[in-house]
């Protein structure tokens, strides 16, 4: 990355050709294959929310535009920067422009004049939004109406029953496609259970469980504070596939236990629980335990040496099968955004999830 140069508005076009034209002699070239902004306040999650930027890079060049409210001061102002920077192998000639606008009371008005001239045409342009989009905020709407691609970070919610009821609105009312890097952090373990249940008669056995538990790490971190935000969204996720009628929820010593009425008439308690691993990202999914009425036992669990990897254990009263292992992606910073900016349009999946999310949190669990 270039040395971060503070310039005046209008001299941002300028200044980063002028960086351009000293990286020539590099062997450095210039590439975008879409913009991206990103809206966050500043905070502590700021150089998170930059670090991901970077992991996006190393994938897909970009430009870069990256705002920074500061909802403490008293202070109106408005500061540009700009830089290039590079993804993180040595030997790339890839570099992306990067704009940085820091902002501060009414001036933040100002930030979609200031943007537009600065998005480069004939591109997809995506926004992370990384606030809590059910809180009003001037810059919410205009930077929607620059986007074809909207990715938000539901641990900025302060509760998941606003999130879900504001993206709803937002594909239903707006038509806006939306993403959700919380359910990207889910990818793996759907396409566990969707490989596990891969029969009608297996499909059976989840309309009629007698327990289901869900762990997730409750390693707590600066960045990450809502941990169960994942193992929330899987249940639901399951419940909206399958069926289940959400009858109630209840909390005791941390753990979280809903009540579902299945298509049997009968009224499990289902169960959310906390582990934690040291090695493990906040709030990331550790195991999943099913267990049908006619015996079958599902037991899916990361392996603490391979923690990227899962143990399948299936048995009944019977017999007990071999077990298998399942590989999980990468939780590494960044993968999230990287897939939602790679997948197209809205997962049907997603929006039912939301759905069901709006009657699983109405008691505001997270």
């Amino acid at each position: 990355m270039t040395i971060q140069q503070i310039v005046s508005p209008d001299q941002i076009e300028k200044q980063l050709q002028s960086i351009w034209e000293a990286l020539v002699k590099e062997n450095k070239m210039r590439a975008s294959l879409f913009n991206l902004i990103v809206y966050t306040h500043l905070s502590p999650r700021t150089d998170y929310f930059r670090s991901i930027v970077q992991k996006v890079i190393e994938k897909f060049p970009c430009r870069i535009l990256f705002i920074s409210f500061d909802p403490d001061t008293s202070q109106n102002y408005l500061k540009t920067a700009v830089s290039v920077v590079t993804p993180s192998e040595t030997e790339t000639t890839i570099a992306c422009d990067n704009i940085d606008i820091g902002v501060a009371g009414h001036e933040i008005e100002k930030v979609p004049f200031l943007l537009l001239p600065h998005i480069l045409p004939d591109l997809p342009v995506y926004l992370l939004w990384a606030e809590d989009p059910s809180h009003d905020n001037p810059l919410f709407q205009p930077l929607l109406n620059m986007a074809s691609r909207i990715i938000f970070d539901s641990e900025a919610a302060d509760d998941l029953l606003s999130f879900s009821k504001t993206l709803l609105s937002l594909h239903t009312e707006q038509k806006r496609e939306i993403a959700d890097l919380n359910w990207a952090r889910t990818e793996g373990w759907r396409d566990l259970l969707a490989s596990t249940f891969d029969s009608q008669e297996r499909i059976e056995q989840l309309k009629s469980l007698t327990a289901l538990s869900i762990s997730y790490n409750a390693r707590e971190t600066e960045f990450f504070c809502h941990l169960k935000i994942q193992s929330i969204y899987l249940l639901a996720w399951l419940s909206s596939q399958i069926g289940w009628t959400f009858l109630h929820s209840k909390i005791i010593d941390n753990k979280v236990l809903f009540t579902f009425q299945l298509s049997d008439k009968s009224h499990p308690e289902f169960l959310i629980e906390s582990e934690t691993w040291e090695k493990l990202g906040p709030g990331t999914i550790i195991s999943v335990n099913l267990s049908s009425k006619d015996g079958h036992v599902y037991t899916c669990a990361r392996i603490p040496e391979q923690y990227h990897h899962v143990a399948i254990q299936i048995s009944t009263p019977q017999k007990c099968d071999l077990p298998y292992q399942f590989v999980l992606g990468q939780t590494a910073t960044g993968q999230s955004l990287v897939k939602e900016i790679c997948t197209k349009g809205t997962s049907v999946h997603y929006l039912e999830m939301l759905q069901e999310l709006q009657r699983l949190d109405k008691d505001k669990l997270c």
